[in-house]
């Protein structure tokens, strides 16, 4: 069990600086699956330990490259996000979602293969000086569908930011980082307001999850942008089809 918490908490971390999607979608499972947690107590749990680790892969995409983080785009987004949130929760309690789904897996698949380079379409990308509404638009998105299906914002933010504003992969995902934090820390303390966070779990894992945030940061502002594209595109494919796969 010692090694499976450094497996999992050096992945998770690593994930999380890597491609800027927090690692959730990682450690979510992984907690229900070692340690036989429900639902909520491993989202509060994924939560505590995953708020940390964007701070600390923030601050060292930070000290490697500081430029990669637009901090006033990342402002807008986050504007946008919490709004987005809040409509997307409310309307989980409303509709289906099996269709939903569907659509979702369906313009994550496009987007993954487009950024795989395996299709090729254009994207009108933006370059106007009046694009924070459309941040704030982007970050209502990723609210919306965060709240609805359970996902990382990041999964919506990072390809968002690189193949409608131009940013590169590095900058999309030191950016994302800095979207995330403030509702990742947000539904950190709200879960333990609830009591859904055991801390035992939490500081066995943040050790080992803080060093791979630190060589999740290194590696992506080593390898060449357009590997990082490839790499995300094929994530966001095979997590399109598990959510298509679980939703059926």
């Amino acid at each position: 069990m010692k090694i499976n918490l450094l497996i999992i908490g050096f992945a998770t971390g690593f994930i999380s600086s890597f491609l800027g999607i927090g690692g959730g979608v990682f450690l979510v499972p992984a907690l229900e699956y070692f340690w036989g947690y429900n639902f909520e107590r491993a989202i509060g749990a994924s939560l505590a330990i995953i708020a940390p680790i964007v701070l600390a892969g923030l601050l060292f995409h930070f000290l490697i490259e500081a430029e990669n983080i637009k901090l006033v785009f990342a402002t807008f987004a986050v504007l946008g996000s919490i709004i987005g949130a809040k409509i997307g929760a409310n309307l989980a309690n409303k509709i289906e979602d099996g269709l939903l789904a569907k659509i979702f897996s369906f313009v994550f698949v496009l987007a993954g293969l487009k950024l795989t380079g395996i299709i090729c379409f254009p994207i009108e990308q933006i370059f106007s000086e009046n694009i924070y509404p459309l941040l704030i638009v982007l970050g209502l998105a990723a609210g919306i569908i965060s709240a609805l299906f359970g996902i990382g914002e990041g999964l919506i933010i990072v390809p968002g930011l690189s193949l409608f504003f131009g940013f590169s992969m590095q900058e999309a995902i030191a950016t994302s980082l800095a979207v995330i934090f403030p509702t990742t820390l947000a539904g950190a303390l709200f879960h333990h307001k609830f009591n859904n966070i055991e801390m035992d779990v939490v500081k066995n894992l943040i050790p080992a999850a803080l060093a791979g945030a630190f060589f999740g940061a290194l590696c992506v502002n080593i390898i060449p942008s357009l590997f990082v594209e490839k790499i995300f595109g094929i994530f966001m494919i095979l997590y399109s089809i598990k959510t298509f796969l679980r939703k059926n």
